[in-house]
């Protein structure tokens, strides 16, 4: 009875391994990256015209993929509510574009090391100061707070301001939605990185502005792969540290001047004094 049960509890381990690994066999077989993005301005970006993909988090990727040798193809645009769904029909091998790595996204995601960070702030109608300096002001259920579905703004509403009042955006609006709901007098706050804040302000002035404190939240950035994707992780995780180490992200980020005093950078591990 014993070697029976042991003989069954092997073969378990072993149909389970067969799932694994799926898309890094995938990749090494076409030599391709099958990509889910996000259209993200300005971090990921696409011409109305021509419809050709770009940004910081685009030539990032992009560059990860010389470095591999293997081709990256953008085959399909994903919403935030519904990032991780690809990977149970194989639509696409990983998500190309940055995700925070939360407890709730594990649940249906791994994730590579990050290889940046964000920061997140507050944001509220101009010329309201009430939660300057006080942001547990937020957390009541006289405050309404925007979020978009799926998106970092509604785990950070949802985990540091339960008591708010949520005022709740589908995942066909722009990322800049929830201002646009404060702006309206829809809501009185929501969270969102300073870029996409402040290109909102600039076409949009004396409308909104960032309350006085500091970060909300700092988040990591990381790459999602499906869960059991081991090689590929620790393939991407290799080839990351590597563009690191080289200054690559530094490099890249040049090109994006709006976007230098926002992305946190990964210091190198080490200095070689000259």
């Amino acid at each position: 009875t014993l070697i029976i049960l042991s003989c069954f509890f092997m073969s378990s381990a072993f149909a389970g391994d067969d799932t694994r690994d799926k898309a890094y066999d995938r990749i090494m077989a076409s030599n391709t990256i099958r990509c889910g993005y996000y259209v993200w301005p300005p971090y990921m970006t696409r011409d109305p015209n021509s419809q050709k993909l770009g940004g910081f988090f685009h030539d990032m990727m992009e560059e990860m993929g010389k470095a591999l040798n293997l081709k990256i193809d953008w085959v399909s645009e994903i919403t935030f509510d519904a990032m991780f769904e690809g990977y149970v029909s194989g639509k696409y091998d990983m998500v190309c574009a940055p995700v925070a790595a939360t407890p709730a996204r594990a649940r249906a995601s791994d994730f590579t090391q990050p290889f940046m960070y964000a920061a997140y702030y507050l944001y509220a109608r101009d010329g309201d100061t009430r939660f300057d300096g006080t942001y547990a002001k937020v957390n009541d259920k006289n405050v309404t707070y925007a979020s978009l579905d799926g998106d970092m703004n509604e785990i950070i509403g949802k985990e540091d301001f339960p008591n708010a009042k949520k005022f709740s955006i589908g995942q066909n609006a722009a990322g800049t939605d929830p201002l646009m709901a404060i702006k309206t007098k829809k809501a009185d706050v929501s969270v969102l990185d300073p870029v996409a804040a402040n290109n909102f302000m600039k076409a949009n002035p004396k409308s909104i502005r960032q309350v006085k404190g500091g970060p909300v939240r700092v988040m990591p950035l990381t790459y999602s792969v499906p869960i059991g994707e081991e090689k590929l992780k620790a393939m991407l995780n290799i080839t990351l540290q590597n563009m690191i180490e080289l200054g690559t992200p530094e490099k890249i980020i040049k090109k994006y001047p709006d976007l230098d005093s926002t992305l946190l950078r990964i210091p190198k591990p080490y200095e070689i004094k000259k």
